[in-house]
């Protein structure tokens, strides 16, 4: 007979766990208190309840695993919300606190979407969901597959892109294409991987030797006839991933928008790099691309890169792949 803890979980239900645990987390979460998209809460008892106005609740997906990387089991769900004429799907991030798993982030999936399989994988959250085309009916079935990413940063569940490094050495000093920041050096911005070289901002200057990994952005935009562009920026900070969206307009003006981390706990030279590095992005206001260079200018300051590997080629409107060593 195994030897164990009990873990006690914010709705009363109890799991066993030790050294090899034996949770199983459905059954745990089919009645356990989920937070509401209006800031309330409600209770399941076995996976299902009915809120006020005759909603009907149900529990549909479950997953384990880590998801700020305390070593800790987490866990994940797919709730349906279903009123009648419509039916909401919404996602929860559940973190381990103390004997409890408490529901810290709660956010909407879609109305009348099927999800097929939650994952929980190096932290990220993976659904396969399945959608209707852009011009069909609602009385028609879902029947486009897509794989969204989520992560739990500091702003809650946040939707994600990921954006995959293409096989092979890295790029040569002269590839990622030249030019300052206009539309014509763009593309340079995209086809890369870019490694930080030298953080200045006013009296502070980052001494990335102290780092343990290399500082990288990755950037992925839908091609675009106009002069304004918007995409998605993967990156990581020196201890966490990072994500955040961006426009590129006016030639050479640039701007991020909802920068955010994960949650992982980092050493304090760390964590006072990646908040400081992060504080400086929200303050970026253009961009220029010289041969193996790229500069990301800000009042007092400057972000300057050098070129890395060469990023896969990105088919517009395509599923991202899992992550992995080669992802952010």
């Amino acid at each position: 007979m195994r030897r164990g803890v009990w873990l006690l979980v914010a709705a009363g239900a109890a799991v066993g766990c030790g050294d090899e645990p034996e949770i199983n987390i459905r059954e745990v979460l089919e009645n356990a208190t989920f937070l509401t998209l209006d800031g309330g809460e409600i209770t399941l008892t076995a996976g299902a309840t009915t809120s006020a106005g005759n909603v009907r609740h149900e529990l549909l997906l479950t997953a384990d695993g880590d998801l700020d990387f305390d070593s800790d089991i987490d866990a994940v769900a797919v709730l349906a919300a279903d009123q009648g004429r419509e039916r909401f799907l919404t996602l929860h991030a559940l973190l381990r606190d103390g004997d409890q798993l408490r529901d810290v982030s709660a956010r909407l999936i879609g109305d009348r979407i099927e999800v097929h399989r939650a994952e929980i994988l190096d932290g990220m959250i993976r659904l396969n969901v399945r959608i209707r085309g852009p011009r069909e009916p609602v009385t028609v079935r879902p029947s486009v597959d897509r794989t969204p990413y989520f992560a739990l940063t500091d702003r809650g569940l946040t939707s994600v892109t990921l954006i995959d490094g293409a096989d092979g050495e890295e790029a040569p000093a002269d590839a990622a294409g030249a030019g300052n920041g206009t539309p014509a050096a763009a593309p340079g911005l995209y086809s890369h991987e870019w490694e930080l070289e030298s953080f200045d901002r006013g009296d502070w200057s980052a001494n990335l030797g102290e780092l343990r990994e290399p500082v990288r952005l990755r950037f992925r935009a839908e091609p675009r006839a106009d002069a304004d562009v918007t995409g998605e920026l993967a990156g990581f900070a020196g201890c966490n991933r990072i994500f955040a969206s961006f426009r590129v307009h006016e030639g050479e003006a640039l701007r991020f928008y909802g920068v955010t981390a994960m949650r992982k706990l980092c050493p304090e030279r760390e964590a006072n790099f990646e908040q400081r590095l992060l504080d400086a992005l929200r303050f970026v206001r253009a961009f220029r691309v010289e041969g193996d260079r790229m500069t990301l200018a800000l009042r007092g300051g400057a972000i300057r890169f050098r070129v890395g590997q060469p990023l896969a080629p990105h088919a517009p409107g395509a599923a991202p792949d899992p992550p992995d060593a080669s992802s952010m």
